[in-house]
């Protein structure tokens, strides 16, 4: 059986109590839950368990659920709606369309300054645990690309967007994919996007 992720309960109690909110101190159904989650219905349901073995929902097993008062958890764990804005490259550069964003509930100590999550494309950044189909945490950098040398960034270069590791040779940047399979880029013109700050997994 998986561990549990903290975060994924800390954003579950936060879904509850916003719903409960929004709609009269009435709570989530199951079907909600996996609908806003993403989460199959045994994982939610062990979520829900977990969260009910630590006092802070009262839940029968028969779809009955009710917060208690405690708010502790709530406080140590607020969190952040980021938008999720398309794909980002992990291979050749390529131009991604941006679409309007959804938004992901996140901890709220890992968001630093203007953040916004990409969607990995590609297989060139699986050294790093980066696969395809991942969503990447990125904080909006548009610095001097010299100041992220050894970094792993979102750059736009003259043939698009990708996600790569930064190194500046002699005043020239390199992208460097995390995969023996594929080369190094070195782009004519580089504009730094953002800087990418963890990798965010599908739980199944």
């Amino acid at each position: 059986m998986k561990p549990m992720d903290e975060t994924k309960a800390a954003a579950l109690l936060e879904y509850i109590r916003t719903y409960a909110h929004e709609n009269n101190g009435e709570v989530p159904v199951l079907a909600d839950i996996t609908k806003e989650t993403g989460m199959v219905k045994s994982a939610a349901y062990r979520y829900i368990m977990l969260l009910k073995e630590r006092g802070f929902i009262e839940y029968s097993g028969k779809g009955t659920m009710r917060l208690t008062n405690d708010s502790t958890y709530y406080k140590k764990y607020r969190s952040v709606k980021v938008p999720i804005y398309g794909s980002v490259i992990c291979g050749t550069p390529e131009e991604e369309e941006q679409q309007n964003p959804e938004y992901l509930a996140l901890p709220e100590e890992w968001i630093t300054g203007e953040c916004f999550l990409l969607r990995a494309k590609g297989d060139s950044m699986t050294g790093i645990g980066v696969n395809d189909g991942d969503l990447v945490l990125v904080k909006r950098e548009y610095g001097s690309p010299a100041e992220y040398n050894g970094k792993v960034i979102v750059a736009l270069t003259e043939d698009g967007n990708t996600l790569k590791r930064l190194f500046i040779d002699n005043g020239r940047p390199r992208l460097h994919p995390e995969n023996k399979r594929y080369k190094d880029i070195y782009p004519q013109r580089l504009e730094m996007q953002g800087l990418a700050l963890r990798v965010i997994k599908q739980i199944e």
